[in-house]
């Protein structure tokens, strides 16, 4: 049956290029490729953002990226007034964004760069209609990125926990600052083991962070740049963030996508939001930080195999078809 799918331009900043717009004119293609027809809502528009320009119509549209509740921002405001309006009139919203599995190669200059794809929103609150998946598509990602899925790891004793911050402007952290986060965190985990404690900030804020170093509490290991500024380690030596990784005893973080990476490499991880695309096996109860849960993990990767879609899967109608025929439309 023939369909109108509406694509929000003004879902991506007004400047209309870079990836993220290229991003939904493929989506377009790919409409096209399955006889549909896409049209493109306020291409042209510009400027400030009009109270009613988010209005949906036809039975999918299509956006970019996501907007959470406290965000103000022109851009994140209006994939959330998109998002519900969509939903009070029953209409299905699929939105895009960058891949997961970035530090094992999943970057956007890769040319088999994977793009998340969902409906709403593009993290754990989204829905990816890819429950109960089979393995081949994370097998053959496996092979595309040389993955090395491994066994839980059971740390030493002396091994430090490893956080890893986000940026405050990021439409996951919900304006949530993330010094604030991780000194109550730290206020909560401090009590319950004496491991040295190392922060990694986002590496896009060093900066911010940089001029906020004393904001932290004066016994944990702040990393800016590959260089420790704060605790016992105060030299200006090499981070390697993968080594980091590989030797702590566990990782704790908000939502960011390098939950996902330090699961899969079997590093017990905790996690402080439902947002987190690793929310089904990462650890969720603080308390437990000496004593991590290890929860089977294979159903998981499947299903991220079908999380995310190369540009030529969306050009070509695979991802639009898969939609429609999940969705019985």
């Amino acid at each position: 049956m023939h369909m109108k799918v509406e694509i929000f331009r003004r879902t991506v900043k007004d400047r209309r290029r870079g990836a993220s717009w290229d991003l939904l004119q493929h989506m377009a293609t790919g409409i096209k490729a399955c006889g549909d027809e896409p049209i493109i809502v306020n291409e042209s528009k510009v400027g400030p953002w009009d109270k009613n320009e988010m209005e949906p119509t036809a039975p999918i549209g299509c956006m970019f990226g996501y907007g959470g509740t406290n965000q103000m921002h022109h851009t994140k405001g209006r994939r959330r007034d998109l998002v519900e309006r969509a939903k009070k009139k029953g209409i299905h919203i699929i939105t895009f964004d960058g891949g997961i599995l970035s530090s094992f190669g999943n970057t956007i200059t890769d040319p088999n760069h994977h793009w998340r794809v969902a409906l709403y929103s593009p993290m754990n609150n989204g829905n990816f209609l890819s429950d109960n998946s089979p393995p081949d598509r994370w097998e053959r990602m496996k092979k595309i990125w040389n993955i090395n899925y491994s066994p839980w790891r059971k740390s030493n004793q002396d091994d430090p926990i490893l956080f890893v911050l986000q940026p405050q402007d990021n439409w996951s952290m919900n304006e949530l600052d993330p010094i604030k986060w991780f000194n109550d965190v730290y206020e909560k985990l401090r009590p319950m083991t004496d491991r040295k404690f190392i922060v990694r900030p986002h590496p896009n804020h060093v900066a911010a962070m940089e001029k906020r170093i004393d904001e932290f509490p004066a016994d944990v290991q702040v990393v800016i740049g590959q260089k420790f500024f704060k605790g016992d380690e105060k030299k200006h030596y090499r981070f390697n963030y993968q080594d980091a990784l590989n030797n702590c005893h566990a990782v704790v973080t908000h939502n960011s996508t390098a939950c996902i990476d330090s699961c899969i490499r079997g590093i017990p991880t905790f996690v402080t939001s439902d947002l987190a695309l690793a929310w089904p096996v990462a650890n969720r109860d603080l308390s437990n930080i000496e004593t991590p849960e290890y929860p089977d993990r294979d159903q998981w990767v499947y299903d991220l195999g079908y999380k995310q879609w190369t540009e030529a899967e969306i050009k070509d109608g695979t991802v639009f078809k898969r939609f429609k025929k999940k969705l019985g439309l």
